[in-house]
């Protein structure tokens, strides 16, 4: 609670003028004393001997802090008046005394958000002191003095945000939307400052982006573990299929036998739904610890990690899946009894069922549809009718399941062939033991094929995954330096000097703070078309030195180089200099002239440029009179009133010589009507007398300043009819009504388009093409650009936003010079690379001070990047997400090599002992019995690191949104993480080694004649 503004006197120090009077107001505030603030002298208001009672005709008791005291000059004990010192006349003062001085223990302390000048201060306008008193007190004894004195009366409420969990947001943000309304409706004069709901909107938004690659992760995993649990289950089933035949042929019933195997599909499942969640609680402990904790995010991890029912229901969903897996697959294989069972290993292996009828081409179609409808949609993110927010569409989720299901069946179908082809062609020149190998994968390539159709699904997912957590860490680290567009970049203002560049780049490196600094100008312009017009964004660069200092790459421009593109900006250099180069002893110009009637709303002014290229007005004449006169103006700046005020007393100094860029109409009023003007001698007076420096006797060296936004409205041409009697010629310059920017002739060359570098919707937006000329329109002028290249990207510049134009910032300016109604130049921006000199921003913002340019608004990239890629919700568990995901497929994957090597082996072990006995050598059969391992391991991986990178490069166009639907960026570009990759290389690698190794040991062991004795029994 806090009372208006209070004036203080009664001490010398006091008294003085109202406007920087010591003043406060009178406060209580809860909590203050004593749990967060220490009484350095003196008590707390009203708790003293006399227990707290008041007295009218005492003074009021008041606290104030060590700052107040030391401004006020007052200690314990002083009293002095205090005075309203607004809505009263002439009020009667209220004595105030000093009975404490306090400070409060931890500024940082949660509690005082909000509350910074809730105390002390002082700066260069006010001197303020709160004044601490008990709420009686106030309610009291102030407003029985100053009944209609205003109040304010302020609640502050603390966020609990240890009991606030991710479930209740949405709860939370329609609780402070109804205490928003609430407040507004029924507290009268009341307001309601909130900021945690755009916390939590933020938060939802940042969640809805993270959990995009999540669950396209997790259902990616799913189905891989599907598919592993199907193929180990029909690994196993075929293992045992001679003692399900031989269950049937002893009388046993298909449906015993599947009972059979559900009741072992539960025996294994239960012990699996009780262990699994406990052990995935501790390795999400372990791996929270491990990889939060190294990434950066000490504080995550302490976050409490739970154990919910919904683990335990997932774990039991698992578990009966693979029980009705389990039972499924064995009943497919109890419908055959001993003698189908013979019949069947007699006979070569039968096609599969859906190569039989070509289902996977029907599927393959299938999918392809789904997945263009998915890429047409552009992303994972819907809008749901009468909803404005997004939401993710699960549905598109499943598209890169069947993307990776669609190469599996690729791999299906093409895997046999080329196998059967490889068999085929190295027959005549091969080993023995490599054509035994390929004949049998080509014989029965269903299980060595889906084996390495896991593997590949394995691989590529690590790929994806791999791919998906530097990508997305890449990609919010190059917005961010998209964003800042260099190390350092500073938008300033107060220095706008009328020449190509102010000096700043300069400078800042001649000062060391910078090895290369570059002046950049950013304007709104507008593409003028056919009909109407589009806004953009026109941005000028020091091109000879940009390259070295933007942030860049190379994917921006189709691989073209920065310092290929900026080189395209530079200007070409004409025959001759535009101007008139004056007379270095020139002090006036003198210009004969006719206007077609007399007009005094209109003058005549020439644009000059100096030696230090400072481009500056002359007045030369009014043009309120008939006939020819010799109007004569001094070499002297006509400046505006903006430029008096950065010119200080309005008086600047040029350096001679000059040059003359053009001679203009203006008006004070405009120029509304139509009208011509005869230009007969154009001449300079100096020290040595008068000198003429053209005649107009030709005019293949002058040209109209055109208007190219309205181009058609400038004429001029050689007149015969009216000419000066001293020179026998004229020029006449005519012009209509309807157009910008300047009004007049100029000495030179024609004109040349700005070479500039563009974006593709600008190329959209005026129908043009590499090569092309387009008008850029600026606020009073217009100017043509020649496109140079096209740039899908270019820093800090957004192609969705607006289309953009980049040239050079010194050709903008003189090109600018001769179109402007008033002299332009400068630059708004500054761009720096510290590189080795260390510069941080702060030396920077003082180096642009002292030249005259106040720093607005500095762009730091470090900081950028690190408020950018240490966000919890964008990064944080991908490093354990990636561990588990690796663990769980790479397991997997082993586990199924290992069982196809095991029964493999076992099923041909009568093969091997009949190659031994036909006269292979030991390196041969190990050769053989290696082989099929080898061919599926090395499929695999490759296939899946292939199969990895392209979908992944196919996922990101629909990865590509950032915050409310937009798309990213920069784009993403697919960045590899090789060193999390290689693990899974090596683990697949380590699982095939020590798989070799125990082939040999088996093999090593195994008996010709025990195995030729006992055959299949």
């Amino acid at each position: 609670m806090e009372t208006s503004t209070f004036f203080f006197q009664g001490h010398p120090q006091l008294e003085v003028d109202n406007d920087i009077r010591p003043r406060g107001e009178v406060k209580y505030m809860t909590g203050l004393a004593p749990e967060r603030s220490e009484m350095v002298r003196g008590r707390w208001p009203y708790t003293g001997p006399d227990d707290g009672n008041l007295d009218s005709e005492r003074p009021l008791e008041v606290a104030i802090d060590v700052l107040g005291s030391q401004l006020l000059a007052l200690d314990v004990g002083d009293r002095m008046e205090a005075v309203p010192a607004a809505s009263f006349r002439d009020p009667p003062p209220i004595e105030v005394e000093i009975v404490g001085v306090f400070q409060r223990d931890d500024r940082d302390d949660e509690y005082w958000y909000g509350t910074e000048k809730a105390f002390s201060f002082h700066d260069d306008q006010w001197t303020i002191i709160p004044l601490f008193t008990s709420e009686t007190a106030i309610l009291r004894e102030i407003y029985e003095r100053y009944p209609t004195l205003y109040t304010d009366v302020t609640w502050f409420y603390y966020l609990d945000r240890e009991a606030i969990g991710a479930g209740q947001v949405d709860d939370l943000l329609d609780t402070l939307s109804l205490v928003k309304y609430d407040v507004r409706s029924n507290l009268n004069n009341s307001s309601a400052g909130i900021r945690l709901d755009r916390v939590l909107l933020e938060y939802k938004e940042q969640l809805l982006l993270a959990r995009i690659p999540l669950f396209l992760i997790l259902f990616l995993i799913t189905g891989i573990l599907a598919y592993f649990l199907a193929l180990i289950t029909g690994l196993v089933v075929k293992s045992r299929a001679v003692e399900i035949s031989i269950l049937k042929s002893r009388g046993a019933t298909t449906s015993q036998v599947g009972l059979l195997a559900a009741v072992e599909g539960l025996m294994l499942s239960v012990p699996a739904v009780i262990i699994g969640p406990l052990l995935a609680l501790g390795v999400v402990k372990v791996l929270g610890e491990v990889f939060f904790g190294l990434g950066g995010s000490e504080d995550l991890a302490t976050v409490p990690v739970v154990l919910t029912g919904n683990a335990y229901l997932v774990g039991l969903a698992g578990g009966l899946i693979g029980a009705v897996v389990l039972t499924g697959t064995t009943l497919l294989a109890a419908r055959q009894g001993i003698v189908e069972f013979r019949q069947t290993g007699a006979r070569p292996a039968r096609t599969p069922f859906i190569h039989r009828y070509y289902l996977d081409l029907l599927l393959l179609g299938l999918i392809g549809l789904l997945w263009w409808q998915i890429q047409s949609r552009g992303a994972f993110l819907v809008r749901p009718l009468g909803s404005r927010g997004l939401e993710i569409d699960y549905s598109l989720l499943v598209g890169p399941v069947l993307l990776l299901l669609a190469v599996g069946l690729v791999v299906m179908r093409v895997f046999p062939i080329g196998v059967g082809v490889m068999a085929r062609i190295s027959e005549p020149v091969a080993p023995a033991w490599l054509v035994q190998g390929l004949r049998h994968v080509s014989r029965d390539p269903v299980v060595p094929g889906s084996l390495v159709v896991l593997l590949m699904f394995a691989m590529a997912l690590g790929v994806i995954g791999s791919a998906f957590s530097s990508t997305l860490e890449r990609s919010q680290r190059d917005r961010a330096l998209y964003e800042a567009g260099a190390a350092l970049r500073f938008e300033h203002a107060g220095r706008s000097r009328p020449v190509d560049l102010q000096g700043l780049s300069k400078a800042v490196v001649d000062e060391g703070v910078a090895d290369w600094a570059v002046e950049v100008q950013r304007t709104n312009s507008h593409l003028t078309t056919t009909g109407f017009s589009t806004r953009g964004t026109l941005l000028a660069v020091e091109a000879e030195d940009f390259a070295n200092v933007a942030w860049y790459r190379p994917d921006f421009a189709a691989g073209r180089p920065l310092e290929e593109l900026t080189s395209l900006l530079a200007p070409v250099v004409p025959e001759r200099p535009d101007g008139i180069l004056l007379p270095a002893e020139a002090r006036s110009l003198t210009v004969s002239v006719q206007p077609s009637r007399p007009n005094a709303n209109l003058s005549l002014r020439a644009r000059l440029k100096d030696a230090s290229g400072y481009h500056f007005d002359v007045h030369i004449g009014d043009l309120g009179f008939l006939g020819w006169k010799r109007l004569e103006g001094d070499l002297v700046p006509l400046l505006s009133r903006s430029r008096r005020s950065q010119d200080r007393d309005g008086v600047i100094t040029i350096e001679p010589p000059y040059t003359l860029l053009s001679l203009q109409i203006t008006g004070r009023r405009g120029v509304p009507d139509p009208g011509a003007m005869f230009f007969g001698e154009l001449g300079v007076n100096g020290p040595n007398g008068a000198e003429i420096v053209d005649g107009f006797h030709s005019l293949d060296d002058w040209q109209i300043i055109e208007d190219y936004s309205r181009p058609g409205l400038y004429g001029l041409e050689a007149s015969e009819s009216v000419v000066l009697a001293s020179s026998g010629s004229s020029a006449r310059y005519s012009w209509a009504p309807g157009s910008i920017g300047l009004r007049g002739i100029r000495p030179g060359q024609p004109e040349r388009p700005l070479p500039a570098l563009v974006s593709r919707p600008f190329l959209e937006v005026t129908d043009a093409d590499v090569g092309d000329i387009r008008t850029v329109g600026l606020s009073t002028f217009s100017l043509q650009v020649e496109i140079k290249a096209v740039v899908d990207y270019f820093p800090t510049l957004d192609p969705a936003e607006r289309p953009f134009a980049v040239v050079d910032l010194a050709s903008f300016i003189n090109r600018s010079n001769l179109h402007s109604p008033r002299p332009t130049g400068g630059s708004n921006e500054l761009w720096v690379n510290p590189g080795t000199s260390g510069g941080d921003g702060d030396a920077v913002a003082e180096s642009l001070a002292d030249n005259g340019a106040l720093s607005r608004k500095a762009y730091v990239a470090s900081d950028m990047v690190l408020n950018s890629v240490d966000q919890p919700l964008v990064n944080a568990g991908w490093g354990a997400l990636l561990v588990l995901m690796f663990l769980a497929l790479v397991v997997a994957s082993a586990l199924g090599v290992m069982l196809f090597s095991f029964i493999d082996t076992k099923e041909r072990q009568t093969e091997f002992a009949l190659l031994r006995t036909l006269g292979s050598s030991r390196l041969q059969l190990n050769g053989t019995v290696w082989f099929s391992l080898f061919l599926v391991a090395v499929c695999g991986v490759s296939l899946g690191t292939l199969a990895g990178y392209l979908i992944g490069i196919s996922l990101l166009p629909l990865m590509e949104v950032a915050e409310q639907g937009a798309k990213v960026t920069p784009r993403m570009v697919l960045e590899t993480n090789w060193v999390t990759l290689s693990v899974s290389y090596i683990i697949l690698g380590v699982v095939t080694l020590g798989t070799v190794f125990w082939l040999i040991w088996f093999t090593a062991r195994m008996e010709i004649h025990q195995v030729l004795r006992i055959g299949e029994a």
